[in-house]
């Protein structure tokens, strides 16, 4: 589909404009794209309209090499081949960046400010990402491999919306004045709870760093955040941005470089008050106990998840087609709450699952610089080689694969749209988290069943349920145990929406006024009264 789509338009929702852009009759092959059954080479990638400016570590206010010198390249997905090659943090720097947060937080102004300078600051800052969207927009889909389109229309515009967002709370974090049983005075006050360290994924690099950067500094806090080693450029390229707009120096310190090393070192900093992470189940474990081993700083995490889409008998199967193909595909499906397990009614079984696979060989696929390309590369190498081990699996273990299975051409991570009918709940594909183009279509008979199997699985971050009558949308949006429900849609973002799962997807909430909490420390302060007027 041609997108017809202006900017203003794209600021609400970023997965709410992605949604329209896959609505309709279909796409239209753009240029060079193609159908993903093609399996001949791509064409020659798109140059990207951008210049890469920054690739050191940011401690201070200045843009500095590591302490070891050492850099690791960062890839273009298209391809393989080296974008640029960035700073490597690893102990030493993060050392030095938690000091100089610390320092920030003890002597700077960032805490000191009224809750009105500090907005102003947020809103200058998103002034600066308006005039500079182009750019963080063409960077982030050259490091990520997401489509232009996707980045420029609706993800960087909600990075902006998000920090105006958090700018309007800066003057509205308050505590409370609470009654006692005796003649005394209590006041219960919300402080920031100092330095915050921030390790984002590499999935949505943007978006990340707008949920844990904008409430930790609404709150008044310092900020030292590692970026993914897969796309650090965003991240750089956004924190200088922040300076331009008067954020003090040591507020915002940013580190490039890789999990075990730079990730490990934040997580058991001992002079880092709280720690935010998003990625997968697996390293949130980690993350957890080395927080917990450190200085039992408090852990907000954001995890995995295995999120059912239900499809239930009544529904407009066209529709529901829609909906389920972009809860699972947008963003190349690497989306921590994808609609990865799609329940469709038996009543309605076969035609969806025959749709289905119609809509899956009408997606485009190609370099995501190109207009009208719905679906990029994967991240890198691993990821791509993670999701055709799945897809081999889902063969061996029997389900029909209909759609897909193999690359599309001979360099880059592209991966055809893949469709699996006939899976079981046993099956790998069922269970894991395979973060790609997979969707995997089970049957069902009741809402009892499927409730009972969408809630046999150890995540619990998201679902999607898809029906026209309100009685049976109540039934199991109460029923399904996610911290997100969506009804007749799937992957809305409000800015003022809490986001976050149950069980092993994790633990606190981002977005809306539940991020808040995060980042604040709670104090009560008693003074005795003598011969009060009033209690």
């Amino acid at each position: 589909m041609v997108l017809q789509m202006s900017t203003r338009r794209a600021m609400s929702s970023i997965l709410n404009r992605s949604f329209r852009l896959l609505r309709g009759r279909g796409p239209v092959l753009a240029s060079g794209s193609q159908r993903f059954g093609t399996a001949a080479a791509l064409d020659e990638p798109i140059t990207p309209p951008v210049e890469v400016k920054y690739t050191k570590l940011l401690i201070n206010g200045q843009f500095v090499d590591s302490a070891s010198g050492k850099t690791f390249p960062t890839l273009d997905p298209r391809t393989g081949e080296v974008i640029a090659h960035v700073s490597e943090g690893d102990t030493e720097d993060i050392n030095r960046a938690v000091a100089s947060a610390r320092k920030a937080f003890d002597e700077g102004p960032w805490p000191k400010m009224t809750g009105y300078e500090r907005s102003r600051i947020l809103n200058r800052f998103a002034d600066l990402v308006d005039k500079h969207s182009e750019e963080l927009a063409a960077l982030e889909t050259w490091d990520n491999g997401k489509p232009y389109e996707q980045s420029a229309l609706a993800e960087v515009p909600t990075f902006s919306r998000l920090f105006r967002y958090y700018a309007g709370w800066c003057d509205k974090i308050h505590g409370l004045v609470v009654p006692a049983d005796s003649s005394h005075h209590v006041q219960v006050l919300h402080e920031p709870i100092g330095v915050a360290g921030q390790i984002i994924p590499w999935n949505f690099p943007l978006l990340m760093f707008a949920w844990k950067v904008g409430p930790a500094l609404a709150c008044g806090n310092t900020i030292v955040l590692k970026s993914a080693e897969q796309t650090p450029l965003t991240a750089l390229y956004a924190a200088k941005l922040f300076h331009e707009a008067g954020l003090p120096d040591g507020v915002l310190n940013v580190i490039s470089g890789y999990g075990p090393t730079a990730g490990a070192a934040l997580a058991s900093h001992m002079d880092v008050d709280k720690l935010a992470f998003t990625g997968s189940t697996e390293t949130g474990k980690i993350v957890l106990e080395l927080a917990a081993r450190s200085n039992l700083k408090p852990v907000t995490l954001e995890l995995g998840g295995k999120s059912p889409m239900i499809i239930l008998d009544d529904a407009d199967v066209d529709k529901a087609v829609e909906l389920a193909h972009f809860a699972l595909f947008f963003n190349q499906g690497q989306c921590c709450c994808a609609g990865s397990r799609t329940f469709v009614h038996e009543h309605v079984y076969d035609e969806f699952a025959e749709k289905a696979k119609a809509r899956a060989l009408r997606r485009v696929v190609g370099d995501p610089f190109k207009k009208g390309v719905e679906q990029g590369p994967q991240i890198d190498d691993e990821q791509f080689s993670k999701v055709m081990r799945y897809i081999k699996s889902g063969v061996n273990s029997g389900a029909t694969l209909e759609s897909g299975g193999d690359r599309i051409g001979d360099k880059g991570y592209y991966i055809q749209p893949t469709i699996f009918s006939n899976v079981k709940d046993e099956m790998e594909i069922a269970k894991d988290e395979i973060f790609g183009p997979v969707q995997s279509i089970l049957k069902f008979k009741d809402i009892d069943e499927v409730i009972r199997r969408a809630n046999a699985t150890h995540y619990g971050l998201a679902a999607g349920v898809f029906t026209s009558n309100i009685d049976k949308a109540n039934t199991l949006t109460r029923a399904l145990r996610a911290g997100t429900v969506w009804v007749n849609c799937f992957d809305v973002f409000d800015a003022a929406i809490p986001f976050g799962g149950y069980k092993m997807s994790g633990q606190g909430r981002e977005k809306g006024i539940d991020s808040l909490k995060n980042y604040l420390q709670i104090k009560a302060v008693v003074t005795s009264l003598k011969n009060p007027a009033w209690l």
